[in-house]
């Protein structure tokens, strides 16, 4: 799986956002505010990866959370990037 569209993640005033780019900007016009999380989700589905993939990645990267609540947090973003038109199965 991967974005659908070319997305850039910027941060700016302590904010993160992801913004479609280059010919993309013209099939999704919205940007996406973001959590580190997130934008770390959004940074990964820049190439296509697997879920599980993200989840070891993330549950790498935040140790202090439970494996099970990082999964859960997952399947819940990658389904609003689906509904969105964001993700490429």
């Amino acid at each position: 799986m991967k974005l659908a569209v070319e997305m850039a993640v910027m941060e700016l005033d302590g904010e993160i956002s992801a913004v479609a780019v280059g010919e993309d900007s013209a099939k999704f016009h919205g940007m996406l505010r973001l959590n580190e999380p997130a934008a770390a989700i959004i940074r990964m589905l820049t190439e296509d990866t697997t879920p599980e993939q993200i989840h070891k990645t993330l549950c790498e990267t935040y140790a202090d959370s439970a494996p099970e609540e990082i999964a859960g947090l997952l399947a819940d973003f990658l389904a609003q990037l689906k509904a969105e038109g964001l993700l490429l199965e």
